[in-house]
């Protein structure tokens, strides 16, 4: 498990508790951090090793994933899959390095060629000193499975080399509904827990040499809390918590990370402008919740300029500087699901909070207009992104194509709800199946007893 995420998605949804085997968690997190888990006493705990990346380990898993990027593009005909390529150049040596690499790949790229720089990353892994550590620890142990919550983390690569080599069965589940085109698939296991029959085929598109038998249709635990009756709150009950205005209707603006909407308190401003000019204000709140692991400094300014406008319902999550360290605690189901309940939309830049709301059957607004003309970064580019050809043939979300429109679209919001309601349930059954939230942790539980 090697980060927080993994907590909400598995241990809150209790996949590991009633295994018919004996579990050894491997994890990031600190010794003091284990305690908030309310973890089942049978799990044991083992903190990862540490691993570094030698050059060549790096320099073909950077290699491996710009070309499979830009065999994905030329795949799917969508050059925004190349935009997944951000590299961090903030040192001389980084930007020598990547350099490097993007000269290397500058030639056609053929699936042959990249298979071949696999096998070459697949024999770098195998020298590491994580490798030799996992393999004598799997040996010794005689573990019978490896499960990873997370498909991206580098870590993963050598251990489950090793678990192979030791001849244990290996099982992973792909994180996000947007993970698959960005080709970080950073390790090979023999079965891999996909969302539904849509992220089958396209892990079949991008990945041919993974067989049909190896790929298993069970959802994500992600989403079974919203079916939780136990779990949500009153309307009262989320009103005090926040100190929300009951006589208000309530938009749910969720935040996105810097780097998807690098100005998300633009548009948080241009929206609390516009209702604060218009009798709308004295109707709606906006309730704020920002990505949890930025938290509310990039909205401050805004905020206090709007107080009574904006209110702060962050995330119940416990905070890091450390991403792999940063975990949301059990309340926070309670939080999300009674959001989704009991606001009357949310909005925001293209975010996965609009299937969450989805599933409440309330209406989400997707924000398209630019925040500043001439930018470095475009909302178009964003809605490009091969992830939302999902919903091709289909309009599930409303679409906020200038600032002052907000207005139309809240003063008929029952209207935008029934129009795009059929679509929404449509979108959400082809990105996870309804029977699939209800019942993907026992899936995923039933799979790891075998």
């Amino acid at each position: 498990m090697p980060d927080g995420v993994g907590i909400k998605n598995y241990i809150y949804a209790n996949v590991f508790n009633d295994l018919d085997k004996s579990v050894t968690l491997l994890h990031k997190f600190k010794t003091e951090t284990l305690k908030d888990f309310e973890i089942d006493d049978q799990i044991k705990f083992q903190h990862l090793r540490n691993y570094k990346e030698t050059f060549f380990e790096k320099y073909y898993r950077e290699k491996i994933h710009l070309s499979r990027l830009k065999y994905n593009a030329s795949l799917k005909s969508n050059s925004s899959i190349l935009s997944n390529y951000m590299p961090k150049k903030n040192k001389l040596s980084h930007k020598l390095f990547y350099s490097i690499v993007e000269i290397s790949t500058r030639k056609n790229i053929s699936k042959n060629h990249i298979h071949w720089l696999e096998k070459r990353y697949e024999k770098l892994l195998r020298k590491s000193r994580v490798y030799k550590e996992y393999y004598h620890f799997f040996k010794k142990h005689e573990s019978s499975k490896l499960f990873c919550t997370h498909q991206r983390a580098i870590i993963a690569a050598p251990i489950f080399a090793a678990a192979k080599d030791a001849g244990i069965e290996t099982i992973t589940a792909i994180y996000s509904w947007d993970n698959l085109p960005k080709a970080r698939l950073a390790l090979r296991a023999d079965k891999y827990i996909v969302w539904s029959p849509y992220m089958k085929n396209e892990l079949k598109a991008y990945y041919p040499e993974i067989k049909n038998h190896q790929i298993k249709v069970f959802g994500t635990p992600q989403f079974e809390f919203h079916y939780d009756k136990s779990l949500l709150w009153t309307r009262e009950k989320l009103a005090a918590y926040y100190h929300l205005d009951m006589n208000k209707k309530w938009l749910c603006f969720s935040g996105d990370d810097k780097t998807t909407s690098p100005f998300d308190q633009h548009y948080l401003k241009d929206i609390a402008k516009i209702l604060s000019e218009n009798e709308l204000v004295n109707q709606w709140q906006i309730l704020l919740r920002p990505v949890p692991v930025e938290g509310f400094d990039k909205y401050q300014e805004v905020i206090d300029q709007y107080p009574h406008l904006i209110k702060k319902t962050g995330a119940a999550w416990k905070l890091s500087s450390e991403w792999s360290d940063a975990y949301p605690k059990k309340e926070d189901l309670s939080v999300l699901s009674s959001l989704c309940e009991h606001a009357d939309a949310v909005i925001n830049v293209g975010s996965t909070m609009a299937l969450d709301f989805g599933m409440h059957q309330k209406p989400a607004i997707y924000i398209n207009y630019e925040a500043k003309e001439n930018s470095y970064w475009s909302i178009k580019r964003i809605y490009k992104f091969q992830h939302f050809r999902s919903m091709e043939n289909i309009e599930p979300v409303v679409w906020l194509d200038s600032p002052e429109q907000i207005i139309e679209i809240l003063n008929n919001l029952d209207n935008y709800k029934q129009r795009t309601k059929k679509d929404m349930e449509l979108w959400c059954e082809k990105i996870i199946p309804f029977n699939l939230r209800l019942e993907s942790s026992q899936l995923i539980e039933n799979e790891l007893n075998i």
